[in-house]
């Protein structure tokens, strides 16, 4: 697969009045498919998620356009390896760097949709992102780190380096956090938070400092945001 990186200082989301065409043409396979993802694993929930059905980056800004679905229709799309309709999962990632020059990184647990990979704090946006028509793909990127590993200031703090990853049907809007943490007293505050948790996202920390340190358990878009943010 051809993964591109691209350098931009805006990300920038806005959601359309129009529902996906295969929310009703594929609707009965859909369902299907849901049904078998939910007995496999009962406490996956079908809440509703955005996905980008028109995008473009210019002039240093990536504007990205939404439509609303499932995550029973993304799950299925993905499920059929991402068939043409139209659509990107255009996400946003944190990666948090330590003060010793290691990303984090965590491993999804066992219940939810993406087990056993490992990649930054993620997700696919969703309505609590949008206020109007503003997708805030930047508060989401936020929520997501906090949500997953409990970093918020001053442990960790944005910084100005943005980068866009594109990789066939995913586009990861990545944005680098410094933290005043060494990689140990990171890992440590993020274990501390997945054991206080009743059902963590998570269930292993990595830190890595090279993309060679990476296997094939972390997406493409994972590899190539390493290498370039670790490459100064």
């Amino acid at each position: 697969m051809s993964v591109q990186v691209v350098r931009v200082s805006r990300f920038d989301g806005r959601l359309g009045g129009e529902s996906l065409c295969f929310d009703l043409t594929d609707s009965e396979a859909i369902a299907a498919h849901w049904a078998e993802a939910v007995a496999a694993k009962p406490r996956m929930y079908d809440g509703r998620v955005l996905l980008c059905d028109g995008l473009s980056i210019e002039d240093g800004r990536l504007s990205a356009r939404y439509a609303e679905t499932g995550f029973s229709t993304f799950l299925w799309w993905r499920a059929k390896n991402f068939p043409e309709r139209g659509v990107r999962n255009v996400f946003g990632a944190a990666a948090v760097v330590s003060s010793d020059g290691a990303v984090l990184l965590g491993r999804m647990a066992q219940h939810t949709a993406n087990a056993g990979r490992i990649y930054f704090p993620a997700g696919t946006p969703d309505l609590g992102d949008v206020s109007g028509d503003v997708v805030d793909l930047e508060g989401s990127i936020a929520r997501e780190l906090a949500e997953e590993t409990g970093l918020a200031a001053p442990l960790v703090t944005p910084t100005d380096e943005r980068i866009c990853v594109l990789a066939g049907h995913l586009v990861a809007c990545v944005r680098r956090f410094d933290s005043p943490l060494d990689a140990r007293e990171l890992a440590e505050r993020v274990e501390a938070h997945i054991r206080a948790e009743r059902e963590p996202e998570l269930d292993g920390v990595i830190l890595v400092r090279s993309a060679s340190e990476l296997t094939e358990a972390s997406p493409d878009y994972v590899h190539a945001a390493v290498e370039r943010l670790l490459s100064r």
